[in-house]
């Protein structure tokens, strides 16, 4: 039988297939050492047809362990989202960092890369020890809720480094500029995909379960939020020259 969540897995397979090929040029166009943030963009398109072909099995053979897979996957996507991010905003930082007296550094970097890493882990690690009923429920465990935390301030930090650095983005060259803009255009979207992480975990109200949810509200805060900012990193990456040499300053860093 043909269900509402696999017209969703449908919809994402039809964007996510040929997006992983041009987001994987542009890694190839930027050098996958310098490619940056843009490498999680064919990361996380991986991760959604593997989750679509997912929801697909799952409708003949629905066990435990697809369901946990399921949730898995959907959790960790929310982390190549603020990778990419970091990514392509340290790219923006190592310009101004060549041309001005630096106000983060490669360590800044990599501290927050390491949050969201940890986020990363806890998210499996939660989806790994998932009990559903048997009406298909479950309750988030402690280790997903404490990424999520972790995908917070991972994205406090990135608010953070953006305010303090666009002031100076006169500095940087003229398509460099177009960095801060895109990530502007994207956070939004980035925050309502975050938002929709945070009550997933922490609010018990079926709306939200990821696996057996309303499916109008995954679209509206997850489908669409993931297709928006994948699509804009994309674009960008394809915009933007590859860098010849790296900055004096700071080194590539997320």
């Amino acid at each position: 039988m043909w269900h509402a969540h696999d017209t969703v897995a449908l919809i994402e397979l039809i964007f996510y297939i040929p997006t992983i090929f041009v987001s994987a040029y542009v890694c190839y166009k930027h050098g996958f050492k310098r490619s940056s943030g843009w490498l999680y963009t064919p990361i996380l398109c991986l991760i959604r047809i593997i989750g679509s072909i997912c929801q697909f099995v799952s409708n003949t053979n629905p066990s435990t362990g697809l369901l946990q897979t399921i949730f898995i996957l959907d959790s960790v996507g929310l982390s190549p989202l603020l990778l990419a991010t970091l990514g392509v905003l340290n790219r923006f930082v190592d310009f101004l960092n060549a041309r001005s007296a630096p106000t983060f550094t490669i360590r800044h970097f990599r501290i927050v890369q390491l949050v969201l890493m940890l986020g990363l882990i806890l998210s499996i690690v939660g989806g790994t020890s998932i009990s559903p009923s048997a009406d298909g429920s479950y309750t988030p465990p402690t280790t997903s809720k404490v990424g999520v935390v972790l995908y917070i301030v991972g994205f406090v930090a990135i608010l953070f480094i953006l305010a303090v650095s666009v002031p100076r983005r006169h500095v940087v060259p003229g398509r460099e500029r177009h960095v801060p803009i895109t990530i502007f255009i994207a956070l939004p979207f980035v925050a309502v995909r975050l938002l929709y992480s945070i009550l997933a975990v922490f609010v018990h109200d079926h709306t939200f379960s990821i696996a057996t949810g309303s499916v109008a509200v995954n679209i509206g805060m997850s489908v669409v939020e993931e297709f928006v900012v994948v699509g804009l990193y994309v674009l960008l990456g394809v915009w933007l020259e590859k860098v010849e040499a790296a900055p004096k300053v700071a080194a590539n860093g997320a």
